[in-house]
């Protein structure tokens, strides 16, 4: 007599596609061939995107941390600082070092997910198509391969949860209190502990699985073994320096983040905003394959908890159903939280990454008939489409979007305002006897000319009319500007602009209004800058000046 874990698992149990079965034969090499074609396949795109798109505005901000390692940032944990160091150390300071590091997380990423699945649908003929399957989606997924070309923290956050859930994944399967157990749920940990370090919102990654360990009876069993715990400290040990550079910093990136958040929004509905969230997400997964995972998470949730009575208990606690119903809890957990926090503000459309890779795996081993034919088929399609006219894009505008929306445009004029900059400042400061700084306004401005002037020199943002950031964290302006020194500082070309500008002037015996930059992309003007130079500091404030009303 079956059990109910057991009856599950036959039913849902990965094997051979109906094709193969027919012919009698089943051609693993086959599988893996295509695993690994797309695995490169993906990895030569991601170059591409990354030689095609310049350094966008949040790549240098992350560039300029990379260049003072600290413990924390204002922004999110010291992470993707660490990554971009490790780029730049083996490529120097160019783009292509940059974004090195992403780009080595990124293919770890691939191979964990390849990995996860394999191991997840049984190995042997199952394993096989699963993995080319998690291989393709990893390549194809807009938010998998779009999100991983960029040095941003959602890099490293990917490659650490796809190897943390690989992890749990195995230490789920491994017998209770057995070695194998132990190792896996360490490691886990490790992941664990570097998601953490990559971003905040990692930690909806164990929440969801206490969650699912919390109510499924078998699940619960795996609370009287050591790793789960294991797990946890090494988690939180590697985690621990950023919480001491948050003691030692006001708690200013836990309050930031926080704020950033929950603050109630002004912008729409509570249902619209929850609306845009769900488009978001589909927009990120592409709309077919977003349904499908969507689909296979309902199911592996149902199943597993149809199981969670099973007679043998034994069995059931290793039982590959127990395990995808951790999963389905592990991915549904960051959008519950995210649709709470949809009721008081627009949530970004990465924010709620965290879905992914389990909803990945849960996709790649079904072998659900919908989730193996036409409509995996178009989904893959249709996310392949998307990714084409993405890159087209990013080498040439294809898409009647006027440049100041068009968001890779944000990526281009950059060089153009360094070049002016750096003309102002041979021109106005010929005496190398004068000590001269460099600051714009935006914490984008700063860090993009930081990364393209001449000799990359420190560069202030001031902030006077914008939020508060790491800039304000490192000695600025304040701190570093002293009597007799000039300055040149970039402004938007706008009323506003030009009363920050006159604002900084009062500092300085003299200033004088330089030339007003257009940053372009293919002839399309993005936005526009103006350059100032200020001369004899005589009365730069000690602290930050409270910001302009917008």
């Amino acid at each position: 007599m079956q059990t109910p874990a057991s009856a599950a698992r036959s039913l849902h149990s990965p094997g051979p596609s109906g094709e193969a079965s027919r012919a009698g034969f089943y051609d693993v090499s086959s599988d893996w061939r295509q695993a690994i074609g797309w695995v490169i396949g993906a990895l030569l795109l991601r170059t591409l995107l990354s030689v095609l798109v310049p350094l966008l505005p949040d790549e240098t901000y992350y560039w300029e941390w990379s260049r003072r390692l600290a413990a924390g940032y204002f922004d999110h944990p010291p992470g993707i600082a660490g990554l971009i160091a490790i780029g730049t150390a083996l490529a120097g300071p160019t783009v292509a070092g940059v974004r090195a590091g992403p780009a080595l997380a990124a293919l770890l990423t691939h191979l964990a997910a390849v990995a996860c699945a394999w191991h997840l649908a049984g190995r042997g003929l199952a394993g096989a198509r699963a993995a080319r399957r998690a291989a393709q989606l990893v390549a194809l997924l807009p938010i998998a391969t779009l999100g991983l070309v960029l040095a941003t923290p959602d890099a490293l956050l990917f490659a650490a949860a796809m190897i943390a859930l690989l992890a749990v994944e195995r230490a789920l399967a491994a017998p209770l209190r057995s070695r194998a157990s132990l190792a896996w749920w360490t490691a886990a940990g490790i992941g664990l502990g570097l998601a953490f370090v990559a971003k905040y919102t990692a930690v909806l990654l164990p929440m969801g699985l206490v969650i699912a360990c919390v109510v499924h009876p078998v699940l619960r069993r795996r609370f009287a073994e050591p790793g789960p715990w294991v797990a946890s400290a090494v988690a939180l040990l590697l985690f621990a320096p950023v919480v001491f550079w948050n003691a030692a910093n006001d708690w200013v990136s836990f309050r930031f983040q926080l704020g950033h958040g929950f603050t109630p929004s002004a912008r729409g509905n509570p249902l619209s905003r929850e609306l845009e969230m769900i488009g978001g997400q589909a927009g990120l997964a592409s709309p077919i394959l977003f349904v499908l995972m969507a689909m296979v998470v309902w199911l592996a949730l149902r199943d597993g908890w149809r199981a969670r009575n099973a007679a043998a208990a034994t069995d059931a606690l290793t039982d590959p159903v127990i395990r995808r119903f951790a999963l389905a809890v592990i991915a549904l957990a960051p959008l519950v939280f995210f649709a709470i926090s949809a009721w008081r503000r627009s949530v970004e459309a990465n924010w709620p990454a965290m879905i992914y890779p389990g909803a990945m795996m849960l996709l790649a081993t079904s072998d659900r008939p919908w989730a193996l034919g036409a409509w995996w088929r178009r989904g893959l399609w249709f996310a392949a489409v998307l990714l084409a006219v993405v890159t087209l894009q990013a080498w040439r505008p294809v898409l009647p979007l006027v440049p100041r929306k068009d968001p890779i445009a944000r990526a281009h004029g950059w060089t153009t305002l360094a070049r002016a900059v750096d003309s102002v400042r041979a021109a106005a400061f010929p005496d190398t006897g004068v000590r001269t700084w460099v600051a714009a306004d935006r914490y984008q401005d700063a860090s993009e000319l930081a990364f393209h002037l001449v000799g990359q020199p420190v560069a202030f943002a001031l902030n006077l009319g914008g939020r508060t950031n790491q800039y304000d964290v490192w000695p600025n302006a304040w701190q570093r500007i002293r009597p007799d020194d000039g300055l040149v500082a970039v402004f938007d070309a706008d009323a506003k602009g030009d009363s920050l500008a006159t604002l900084v002037g009062g500092w300085f015996d003299h200033r004088q209004q330089g030339p007003t930059v257009s940053l372009q992309r293919n002839g399309g003007e993005i936005t526009t800058r103006r350059i100032w130079v200020y001369r004899t500091a005589r009365v730069v404030p000690r602290e930050h000046p409270a910001p302009l009303a917008p």
